[in-house]
């Protein structure tokens, strides 16, 4: 307690110290002049000088030590003021970088030292990541270009074939007309992937809470995914004991399902299989999607869930995809409460998502 308010307490001490010998050095003058008049009384006769002395000198040197105690006080008050704010002017140049170096505090101080030097981390932990952030939203735009421009080029170019060319056989006409809807498909795909991660990364989420039955739910998406599904092999688990009726938001959990299932789709092999784990345990619904990765496939696993995250998994192969759909799972996960991780072992990709559920 004492030690936070030393700097000012030492300077009270000062003045106390002050006071006390400036008193002390007034009376002794005072005294040693007094005695000096009246020896000068003793060998010479009464004049007005000693009479003015009597009257009026001695209140006069009274007021004298007075206004010097007084002086001497604003004088101590003033250089520890100044002192001080030469270490506050020293914490405030060290934050705002225009000081390298934080000069030693009073030992009294070491709270508002430390103060300033938690300032600084902090402020550059807030640069930082600005800097980061202003990177991944540079790389967004960069990937958006690019990926816009291909597609964009690929309906160019087939659309002046399909009005330039006269003799183009019924069969390349309509092969050419599924590639411009394809690319038009991939543009459409991109605009809903980038508008979906500005709304979940502010937080833009409307939760719409309804009670069903996550057994049914599972084995519906299951059925509908199997038709769409023609390169993999699509196997749902889960236990009966597990469909029971929860109050979740249905449309999340089915956003995250969709980007994990497509994310695995896109990095595992031809005619492999796609497991979905689903159970409820202790109110928490935990879906579990297990995917062979192709061996040709360089993934920094503690960056996938990153924003704009440039590896391959970030990618879609044959280049399309906006890299985004890992982001957008991570997105809603955090805002549900939950915890979402992603890693590979032997060759093998465990995407694993954990949400509360109300029964």
């Amino acid at each position: 307690m004492f030690k936070n308010k030393g700097y000012f307490i030492e300077t009270v001490v000062y003045q106390i110290i002050w006071i006390v010998a400036s008193s002390i050095i007034s009376i002794v003058i005072f005294e040693c002049v007094d005695i000096a008049v009246y020896n000068s009384l003793s060998s010479k006769r009464f004049n007005s000088l000693h009479s003015v002395y009597f009257r009026f000198g001695r209140y006069g040197i009274i007021i004298f030590f007075l206004l010097l105690m007084i002086c001497g006080l604003f004088y101590i008050q003033k250089r520890r003021h100044d002192k001080y704010n030469r270490y506050i002017r020293s914490g405030l140049l060290y934050l705002t970088r225009e000081g390298n170096d934080l000069i030693d505090f009073h030992e009294s101080l070491s709270l508002e030292r430390e103060m300033f030097v938690e300032l600084k981390n902090y402020n550059n932990e807030l640069m930082d990541k600005y800097e980061r952030e202003y990177q991944e939203k540079t790389d967004l735009l960069t990937y958006l270009a690019h990926d816009i421009k291909t597609p964009i080029a690929n309906m160019v170019g087939y659309i002046t074939l399909l009005n330039e060319e006269e003799e183009i056989s019924e069969q390349n006409r309509s092969k050419f007309i599924n590639i411009i809807y394809e690319n038009i498909q991939y543009l459409n795909q991109l605009t809903e992937e980038f508008f979906s991660y500005l709304k979940f990364s502010l937080n833009d989420i409307p939760l719409n809470l309804t009670t069903f039955n996550i057994g049914i739910f599972f084995k519906q998406w299951e059925d509908e995914k199997r038709i769409i599904i023609k390169h993999h092999k699509l196997k749902l688990k889960i236990a009966e004991e597990d469909c029971i009726d929860v109050k979740m938001d249905p449309q999340l959990v089915l956003r995250i399902l969709e980007n994990l299932t497509t994310n695995a789709i896109n990095y595992s092999s031809d005619g492999s299989e796609i497991e979905v784990n689903v159970e409820i345990a202790k109110d928490i619904l935990n879906i579990g999607i297990i995917n062979t990765i192709k061996s040709d496939v360089i993934i920094n696993w503690d960056m996938v869930k990153n924003k704009f995250y440039r590896g391959d998994l970030s990618r879609r192969r044959g280049g399309s995809g906006s890299g985004l759909g890992l982001t957008i799972v991570n997105e809603i996960v955090n805002h549900l409460g939950g915890d979402f991780e992603i890693n590979e072992s032997n060759g093998k990709v465990f995407a694993n998502v954990m949400l509360p559920c109300k029964k």
